[in-house]
């Protein structure tokens, strides 16, 4: 029999997951609270299932929930793979909007923006018929799917290094926070090294500005998300956010407040419109508050002068470092690694000098038994004893830019984290498996309760990102003490972290032939 055009393919995918977990029509549409016929129609295609819907969304649900066993998820995941999507199977909010994309009717349309499957690999409908049907008018987007397939659409356009101006006119603004949504704009930031200026207007809510900043620290901690606040929300019925690309388009989304409605957005790229809202953001930053102040490697004096202040003035420091702290070698270790780096008798002397005023200044915090936590990586450990050296910004009183601590030095570094492990009760230090994404290439330091400092090393220059925010440094603090949790549990004492340490010494002295001498400037209270 000819099927009718207007009526569309046979839902053949909703057929087959309805049929893996073992229930009939009438069974389903009751478990759902649905019109049976509905559910008639969606198989036979008189019925199109909109991604961004809510049948979808319970649909998705009620399947995820029913397929408990490991063949139900290892078929979907084929299915899956076949039509292009991720299947990385631990990703449980990945897993769904697979799901979503799969069966959804305009799921080809949604998987083609994304750039995650070949239109010929579904292929069962019309997709212009079905990109209709999922808006009221050709440039107004309904859902956080459609959204995300605009935003990424907009961002995939841009050459590298672009701007992009975002502004969120209330902190509460669920739609920022979504996970397709923050996940498309940090992975194109990462992609493209895109630079955003993010103005946020807040509540007065702190689990609100909390959610944001937890959401977006990965683009924070590298400096590619500017972030400036405004105290000046009032009572809206609608929020917005504005995705402004200079002399482009703007993207605009709206949310009611507090309300169950799915989000929409549009497009604009009048002329007009775009200069009057270049002109109103510019005016919003110039009057925000920094959340943090951003130095780069040019600024090496007031970065030393920012280090001072984390590790030598009176108060608790917590450290995370992808790295090892010079700042545990001795003078004279230092020294000898200093007069390889070339410089002139001026540039040594003022370096040297520095670097000792550093060292006085932690052995006197130290000694007035303030506490010192520092975490440190295992994979990195392991990485410098493969290589006998270890990368880092030059910012540690040596040159601008970035060295290579030899062999030796590294050595040194060692040993004086054992020295004062040995001989400081209230020096701690932990060593995890392996810091996530989050800390990779870069090194915090959290005086608590006062300020923040965080060296980022993985650009073409180092940078620092500064902070006294108290929003901020609570979001910061949270992290480190979820890290420093988990590291006291896998190496509960001194002596665990003092062993893999001198091991570290042992393997690098072994493989690079380096002869173990004397700790001359072991410390002492």
């Amino acid at each position: 029999m000819k099927r009718n055009k207007k009526t569309g393919q046979p839902n053949r995918n909703l057929k087959s997951v309805l049929e893996l977990v073992g229930i009939s029509n009438l069974a389903f549409a009751k478990a759902l609270d649905l019109d049976p016929s509905l559910i008639s129609r969606y198989l036979s295609g008189e019925r199109r299932l909109i991604a961004a819907s809510a049948q979808m969304a319970a649909i998705a649900d009620f399947i995820l929930e029913r397929c408990n066993r490991l063949q139900d998820i290892q078929w979907l995941t084929e299915q899956f793979h076949s039509v292009g999507l991720p299947t990385d199977v631990s990703v449980t909010n990945q897993f769904r909007q697979n799901l979503i994309l799969w069966l959804a009717s305009d799921g080809e349309i949604l998987c083609k923006n994304f750039g995650l499957a070949k239109p010929a690999d579904i292929g069962l409908f019309d997709p212009q018929e079905n990109y209709r049907s999922m808006t009221t008018a050709d440039d107004v987007q309904i859902g956080c799917l459609s959204i995300v397939s605009e935003l990424f659409q907009i961002l995939q356009n841009l050459p590298h290094k672009s701007i992009i101006d975002l502004f969120i006119s209330n902190d509460r603004i669920g739609t920022i926070t979504n996970q397709d949504i923050s996940d498309t704009l940090i992975k194109q930031i990462e992609k493209k090294d895109l630079h955003v200026r993010m103005i946020v207007c807040v509540s007065g809510d702190p689990q609100a500005m909390s959610q944001i900043l937890n959401t977006y620290i990965s683009a924070l901690v590298t400096g590619n998300i500017r972030l400036s606040i405004i105290y000046a929300v009032t009572q809206t019925m609608i929020n917005q956010i504005a995705f402004l690309i200079p002399n482009r388009s703007v993207l605009l989304i709206s949310e009611t407040n507090g309300g169950t409605a799915s989000p929409i957005a549009i497009t604009v790229q009048n002329s007009e419109f775009i200069t009057d809202i270049e002109r109103n953001f510019e005016m919003a930053w110039h009057y925000g508050q920094p959340l943090f102040k951003l130095y780069g490697d040019n600024f090496s004096r007031n970065i030393l002068e920012i280090l001072f202040t984390e590790f030598c003035s009176p108060g608790s420091l917590d450290v995370i470092k992808d790295s090892i702290n010079p700042i545990y070698m001795s003078i004279t270790a230092y020294n000898r690694f200093l007069k390889t780096r070339g410089h002139n008798q001026d540039e040594f002397t003022w370096r040297s000098t520095e670097f000792a005023r550093f060292k006085q200044g932690v052995d006197n915090v130290l000694s007035a038994n303030v506490l010192f936590r520092e975490i440190l990586s295992m994979s990195r450990l392991t990485d410098i004893i493969a290589k006998g050296s270890c990368r880092m910004a030059g910012l540690y009183f040596m040159e601008r830019g970035y060295i290579d601590l030899d062999t030796e030095g590294c050595i040194a570094i060692l040993n004086g984290y054992i020295e004062y492990l040995k001989n400081v009760p209230n020096f701690n230090l932990v060593i995890v498996d392996n810091l996530n994404q989050l800390h990779r290439n870069n090194c915090w330091q959290l005086k608590q309760n006062h300020h923040l400092a965080i060296n980022y090393w993985s650009g073409p220059e180092p940078i620092m990102i500064y902070s006294n925010q108290t929003m901020l440094l609570r979001e910061f603090q949270a992290h480190f003490e979820t890290l420093w949790e988990q590291g006291q549990k896998n190496l509960p004492n001194r002596a665990n972290v003092i062993a893999i340490l001198q091991n570290t010494i042992n393997q690098l002295t072994e493989n690079f032939g380096i002869e173990q001498k004397n700790n001359q400037d072991s410390y002492q209270i």
